[in-house]
């Protein structure tokens, strides 16, 4: 039976009109039938002298053609040829019998060309109205083998006259072959005027189906293009609030910052527990003796190699690279000793590694560096490139605290020298002070003493005079 569909349907593709299609398979199931019914007379001639063996094989060797053609999208000129090979075939394997000397009567003789003749509806059966080109071909030559079977004869030199068989009313038989011609071509001109309506009813039935069909894939279409962009809406919204919640989550850990380093570790713990990612480090910028180097300042899940270089200097490694330039880094092949994800299971090498600049518009704070086995999608990356504006800003505003802060002790420690310094000075004052008074007591306590000592000398100078 599948042997039986695939010869049938040999040269119809798919999409094929429906018409062709029938004749296709008309053809090369009556290329089927001519080749079993030459099987038979094989059979049948292998039993008898002089057996036409030649014609027989040249028909099943046609036959096979008819396949062959279809199968190579030949189908006009394989239909065509089956138009042919009854009318052809019985012509040769009659003349081929004629002349290998068989003995044959005026019955014999004259039936080949009535079933000749007969064959003209073949065309009709075999080719639709727009090929009708091919079938008025297939119809002359078939009239030309009908009509010229008695001088075909006579040119070979077996016809009935050549071959002693006589009959009076021989001219009969041509007169009938008019008739029964125009039997045959008007039987099958009205047949094939009906099936052409009948195909043009049944294409139109088709082709309504077809744009029925088209009509009801292309509301399918529709409502799939309609589902999957509800979909996407969807998706696209729960990323949304995925990415709104993380932020709100996130932010909120750096509002309620007590002052202390642990809320970096608080802040990374949660964002790598958010993301499902597996380890994370943060390294914060900052300046020592003139150069920019950055500090590890927390991590999260990091073997202990990991925290051996807590101090990386600008553009010195991935860290450095993502933040000298200040774009993310994203890598799927991690550089085998860069680092390792540690479980109880062992060691493994991540999947991807991403590395964030932590920056706002005038400069890059800090730089994220996240560990994964996973690939992170586009909406977590998303994610990371807000948060990465609202932690530049706490730090920023950290180390403005920071420096705030700083600058304060120091003007309270200076501000406590400056009254030390000052109450040192009051003293020293005080103790000048009272010295300046001293001296000054003791040089009055001298002058009058000098004064005294005028007043005396004066005295004994006056009484020296006296005495004398």
């Amino acid at each position: 039976m599948n042997l039986w569909k695939k010869i049938s349907y040999l040269g119809v593709s798919q999409g094929l009109d429906f018409r062709l299609t029938r004749r296709i398979v008309l053809a090369n199931r009556f290329g089927l039938l001519i080749a079993i019914v030459t099987l038979i007379f094989m059979a049948i001639f292998l039993t008898r002298d002089n057996a036409p063996i030649i014609p027989l094989i040249g028909m099943l060797t046609v036959a096979s053609c008819i396949w062959f053609l279809n199968a190579v999208e030949l189908t006009r000129l394989s239909r065509f040829l089956t138009c042919l090979i009854p009318p052809i075939g019985l012509l040769a394997l009659n003349i081929s019998q004629k002349l290998g000397g068989a003995e044959v009567d005026i019955l014999q003789y004259a039936t080949p060309r009535m079933i000749i003749i007969g064959s003209l509806g073949l065309p009709f059966a075999i080719f639709t109205a727009f090929e009708k080109k091919y079938v008025w071909s297939a119809v002359a030559v078939i009239l030309l083998l009908g009509f010229g079977y008695d001088f075909i004869h006579q040119w070979l030199g077996i016809d009935h006259q050549s071959l002693g068989i006589e009959s009076k009313g021989y001219g009969i038989i041509f007169e009938d072959s008019i008739v029964l011609s125009l039997i045959v071509l008007a039987a099958s001109g009205f047949m094939f005027s009906i099936g052409h309506q009948y195909d043009e009813k049944a294409q139109k039935l088709l082709d309504d189906a077809l744009a029925q069909t088209d009509f009801l894939r292309k509301n399918e279409e529709d409502m799939k293009k309609t589902l999957l962009e509800l979909e996407a809406s969807r998706q696209k919204e729960e990323e949304r609030s995925w990415i709104a919640k993380g932020v709100a989550e996130l932010s909120e850990i750096l509002q309620t910052a007590d002052g202390s380093g642990s809320i970096y570790e608080r802040w990374l713990a949660s964002l790598i527990k958010y993301l499902g990612v597996n380890q994370g480090g943060l390294f914060i910028s900052d300046e020592q003796d003139g150069e920019v180097v950055l500090n590890l300042v927390a991590s999260y899940a990091y073997e202990r190699k990991k925290f051996l270089q807590r101090t990386i200097h600008s553009g010195e490694g991935l860290v450095g690279q993502a933040f000298l330039e200040g774009d993310r880094i994203y890598l799927k092949q991690i550089p085998g000793e860069y680092v390792h994800i540690t479980s109880g299971l062992g060691e493994a090498t991540p999947r991807v590694l991403v590395l964030v600049p932590v920056k706002t518009s005038q400069s890059t704070e800090a730089v994220l560096e996240l560990a994964s086995f996973s690939e992170l999608p586009p909406h977590h990356l998303e994610l990371l490139d807000k948060l990465s504006e609202s932690l530049a800003s706490f730090i920023a505003n950290n180390k403005v605290n920071q420096r705030t802060k700083k600058l304060l002790e120091q003007a309270q420690t200076m501000s406590e020298e400056l009254k030390s310094n000052e109450e040192e000075m009051r003293q020293n004052l005080e103790e000048l002070t009272a010295t300046q008074e001293a001296m000054s007591r003791k040089e009055r306590e001298y002058q009058q003493r000098i004064a005294d000592l005028e007043s005396a000398l004066t005295a004994s100078q006056i009484q020296m005079p006296a005495n004398r």
